[in-house]
């Protein structure tokens, strides 16, 4: 609730209109100024309120500014217009920046480019007119990326995204000896036709023309490495070959590969060794191998105080690694037991088997016996089904476990545990992606524009999302992304007309976010 209270500056009194309002992060309430009234002097021994003269006409318009501060000032910190001039010149590296900061701000239609850069900052620092900046404008630029001469393809996203790796290489630091390369792809929607690109094909798209992005990331600061469109119609496991082969052509040495178990294949452990990269992943449960070994032992053989890891969450999980052979080779295994997921399992299918044996329904009795397959499979007699004692005692024996596997057995198991699961954060940046920053659907037609916009747009906007969190972790900063982009985003710049003039100001800002901010100089962008 909002009520006037009377402050003293300078020796003079004046009134506002304040409320308090709660602060989580203090966790007390603080007194917000909604509006100032004037000020106050005293008039036959009252005190009476002098309204204060407004300094501006009238409000132009208010849009929001901070995350578009942020992620512009990273974007110049680590030169990427720059990179990207070397390679298309300025004004389409300028297009393109544009496009970058479009896709991690909500993604507008090209044809609503020109009305939303003069709805944001960027209006008063890019040196062109909005006006200019047409669809065929920014559609140019991605031509420029992915040239067609005479029925030859060329295209300049492979230098493109080697100029900026090079690049945070000199501003964060080298990796250490050995590269991590953490290799994933999500599946986009494609609104048109098939084509040599979008496919029907796998995943969560199935049934429908999609495409893939994959994208590789360094371990000590998951920067991107590489970016790159993936046909429809292949699953995770062909696109390894084609990987390996762009890593080759960069002639990088000493890299790990770390795959999901999407990629994983025999053939494509034998392709990565021959080539000289080493692999670690998961081991696919579809694997008669791989399960031989998570049943291998007793839970008493992995549950062991010497053997947990702290994990996210304030939970712990179980571990035991030896070497041995998996795939064909020699490789350092670990079998990972979570004790939380193994028994909430065991808990769930006893539950299970325990209604299947009292049900009536059929429907829920075909319904039950379907989940509990192959515990629970077809038998002759009045209920047609029995408990198989042994694949019960199997799946006990695999309850909350999974398989990690390297093919460079000098690596330990708990470096092998802690570095397979920092593939997390590429995940979730995928998930930020395809959601806040709108990667999905697909809209270009022409499979160079795709391409390019898979290859660069969006392999740049990944590049400036991991650079804030990198800062973030480089300035020991207490906040996630998550809450920063929060914080920023009640940030919003007011254009207020003063005799004819533009007078841009932002929403006041607190001492303690200034504070927060200071590490990218995002204050520098208000006037």
């Amino acid at each position: 609730m909002s009520f006037e209270r009377t402050i003293t500056s300078r020796g003079r009194k004046y009134r506002q209109i304040v409320e308090s309002r709660w602060d989580s992060e203090k966790k007390q309430s603080r007194i917000h100024v909604i509006r100032h009234l004037g000020s106050v002097v005293e008039k036959d021994g009252r005190e009476e309120v002098i309204a204060a003269e407004s300094r501006f006409e009238s409000i132009d318009m208010a849009y929001p500014a901070g995350n578009m501060a942020l992620f512009w000032k990273t974007a110049e910190s680590f030169h990427v217009k720059e990179c990207l001039s070397d390679a298309i010149g300025e004004e389409k590296a300028l297009a393109i920046l544009l496009m970058v900061m479009n896709q991690l701000t909500g993604r507008k239609a090209l044809t609503k480019m020109s009305g939303w850069i003069k709805r944001s900052p960027l209006h008063r620092l890019i040196p062109l007119d909005p006006e200019k900046m047409t669809k065929d404008y920014f559609l140019s630029a991605l031509d420029a990326i992915s040239i067609r001469n005479d029925g030859e393809e060329e295209s300049r996203s492979m230098s493109i995204q080697h100029g900026l790796s090079e690049t945070w290489k000199g501003i964060i630091g080298p990796e250490r000896p050995r590269y991590f390369f953490y290799q994933d792809i999500t599946r986009i929607r494609w609104n048109g036709q098939e084509n040599e690109i979008a496919e029907r094909g796998y995943g969560a798209q199935t049934g429908r023309p999609h495409i893939g992005f994959g994208i590789l990331v360094s371990r000590d600061h998951y920067m991107p490495l590489a970016g790159y469109p993936v046909r429809g119609s292949s699953p995770d496991k062909v696109t390894v070959r084609e990987t390996i082969d762009n890593l080759s052509g960069w002639k990088l040495k000493n890299i790990m590969l770390v795959w999901d178990r999407g990629f994983v294949s025999r053939a494509n452990v034998d392709y990565a060794l021959e080539r000289k990269y080493h692999v670690l992943s998961g081991g696919p449960h579809t694997s008669s191998e791989v399960n031989d070994w998570i049943s291998r032992y007793e839970d008493s053989e992995i549950e062991k105080r010497e053997n947990i890891i702290e994990m996210p969450g304030e939970r712990g999980i179980y571990f035991r690694d030896e070497v041995g052979t998996l795939f064909g080779h020699t490789c350092r295994i670990v079998i990972i037991m979570d004790p939380e997921r193994r028994d909430r399992t065991r808990t769930e299918r006893d539950l299970a088997i325990q209604r299947l044996e009292s049900e009536t329904s059929g429907k829920i009795i075909s319904g039950l016996k379907a989940s509990l397959s192959p515990v629970v499979r077809p038998a002759r007699g009045r209920r047609g089904y029995e408990i198989d004692s042994s694949e019960e005692e199997k799946a006990r024996r695999q309850d909350g476990r999974s398989l990690l596997f390297c093919t460079d057995i000098s690596m330990s198991g708990k470096d092998m545990v802690k570095t397979y699961f920092q593939k997390d954060r590429v995940e979730k940046a995928f998930r930020y992606l395809k959601g806040d920053a709108s990667l999905s659907p697909v809209r270009y037609q022409i499979p160079g524009r795709v391409e390019a916009y898979l290859s660069v747009v969006n392999f740049i906007a990944y590049e400036i999302m991991a650079a804030v969190m990198w800062k973030i972790d480089f300035h020991g900063m207490r906040i996630s992304y998550e809450d920063l982009m929060d914080k920023l985003s009640r940030i919003s710049e007011v254009v207020l007309v003063r005799k004819g003039k533009r007078i841009y100001r932002w929403t006041t800002v607190s001492q303690e976010t200034q504070k927060l901010l200071k590490p990218f100089d995002v204050m520098s962008l208000q006037t």
